[in-house]
């Protein structure tokens, strides 16, 4: 339920409001609620600044992009979980940053494992070693990508240029994946589970919450000026980082734990639910 004695800090606009996508402004079918659309554009209409922060690539998020209206009002993307960040009507990207070739070798070991495959995103595409993979095909319907299948992500991609991987695996392989892959990247790159499937390998230090201090520092806001929602591990950080933190009754116990607001799940328009409250104290 929404934790009603939260007193909601006092916002002016312009402010910056960043969501996360799956799980937090989707819907368990993937799809996002006219009421949730509705509430977000009248936010814009207002002259609140939308972002939207997620794991996916910046062509995954253009469609939710449109959606929510930025065709119209503008705003910024923050892809591969703070990897880039793009002024959404311009298409200039503000900054980026790429994985450590000695990263790679360590990905692609682990990632040919029985029942393990690497994918990552070069152009409009998610490359892979095994276009057969179950959790690459949910990749493929999330961001609306087509998939290449590759012999080798060492020899066949452009490593310089490499904005992530993901391993992917049964769930219940995945924890001590990670406590692996962490251990032998340690002070290379950084490695999360983005869904219990997916174990993202990032460079070092990136982190949504580094991308919105990013934009905040170049739009001459501050995090007094930020809300930010999410339900998922690497949502964390921006939601410290904001002066209203939002995380979704769906959200990990760890997630909920540092929100200031827990709202109902994305099965039952949590987000909107927030964000109308938060419109009615805006309105006082």
């Amino acid at each position: 339920m929404i934790m009603n004695s939260f007193p909601f800090p006092v916002f002016t606009f312009p402010f910056l409001l960043a969501l996360d996508v799956d799980g937090t402004l989707t819907r368990p079918d993937g799809t996002i609620s006219e009421r949730t659309i509705e509430v977000i554009k009248r936010f814009q209409m207002e002259g609140a600044r939308l972002c939207i922060a997620s794991g996916r690539p910046p062509l995954g998020i253009a469609p939710v992009a449109k959606l929510l209206g930025m065709d119209e009002f503008g705003g910024y993307v923050i892809g591969f979980n703070g990897g880039v960040l793009m002024d959404y009507s311009s298409g200039e990207i503000l900054y980026t940053a790429s994985l450590p070739e000695e990263s790679l070798p360590i990905i692609a070991e682990c990632s040919r494992r029985p029942g393990h495959t690497v994918l990552t995103y070069v152009g409009n595409e998610i490359c892979t070693e095994d276009a057969t993979d179950p959790y690459v095909h949910i990749s493929h319907q999330r961001n609306g990508m087509p998939i290449r299948e590759v012999n080798d992500v060492l020899a066949d991609l452009p490593l310089r240029t490499l904005p992530k991987c993901i391993i992917t695996s049964d769930p219940c392989e995945m924890p001590a994946l990670q406590r692996e892959v962490t251990a032998r990247l340690y002070g290379i790159a950084d490695a999360y589970l983005s869904e219990a499937y997916f174990l993202e390998v990032v460079p070092r230090g990136t982190d949504k919450a580094d991308a919105l201090v990013r934009l905040l520092d170049y739009l001459g806001l501050s995090h007094e000026n930020l809300i930010a929602a999410g339900d998922g591990h690497n949502d964390m950080g921006m939601i410290r980082l904001a002066s209203l933190g939002i995380a979704m009754g769906n959200a990990h116990p760890d997630v909920r734990d540092v929100a200031d607001v827990v709202a109902l799940s994305n099965a039952e328009d949590g987000l909107a639910l927030v964000l109308e409250r938060l419109k009615t104290e805006i309105g006082k």
